[in-house]
């Protein structure tokens, strides 16, 4: 399936219409209608605010296969999203720990890049920020610190973040994101299905 066969399955899922996912992510309903129907492709940062808006990790909305017990994987077989603004890259190292509430994701940042304003995770979800080449500005609501090849940070996730590439070359950093022990309805913001019952 591609992207926007997978949000519209999980939206359907949740029992939503587009336009209470347009409340929920703050992306317009044309917007989603169409992603949906694969007139237009995201931005990276869109569709981390739809995927807030859907209650999971972009991950999940990339086609993911059951998980067997033994997992290459191949780089040409990983899932890869390139941002259409600014050609930044996301590339999903982690494919069968999703389900289990892990992700390992390597983003490349071209020179001058920036993943700005990226949405809250839930409360609980952390991350660890590990530079594999590159010089790179975090900045994690309202704290900030700029990193270098070899360097790592981690962080509480459930605020804005964002990553900015500093230097004349690209850079590439691994993400770890841990949301095993968040709580969906204590995201700033989020609604739980029980919630939205009463």
């Amino acid at each position: 399936m591609e992207i926007g066969d997978q949000i519209r399955a999980r939206r359907q899922y949740l029992g939503i219409t587009q336009t209470e996912l347009a409340d929920r992510s703050g992306v317009s309903k044309a917007m989603i209608c169409d992603v949906e129907a694969g007139k237009k492709n995201p931005t990276i940062r869109l569709l981390g605010q739809i995927a807030a808006g859907l209650d999971c990790p972009i991950s999940e909305l990339i086609d993911l296969e059951e998980t067997p017990r033994f997992v290459p994987e191949r780089r040409d077989q990983q899932r890869v999203l390139v941002d259409p603004e600014n050609g930044m890259e996301r590339r999903l190292l982690s494919s069968a720990l999703i389900r289990r509430g892990l992700e390992i994701i390597q983003y490349t940042y071209p020179p001058g890049a920036e993943c700005g304003g990226f949405p809250p995770h839930h409360h609980g979800t952390f991350e660890t920020a590990v530079i594999i080449s590159g010089r790179v500005r975090m900045e994690v609501g309202s704290e900030s610190i700029d990193l270098n090849e070899g360097d790592a940070v981690t962080y509480a996730a459930d605020v804005v973040h964002s990553a900015y590439n500093l230097g004349e070359t690209e850079a590439k950093v691994i993400y770890i994101v841990d949301s095993t022990r968040s709580s969906p309805s204590r995201r700033p913001g989020a609604k739980s299905r029980l919630d939205e019952a009463e």
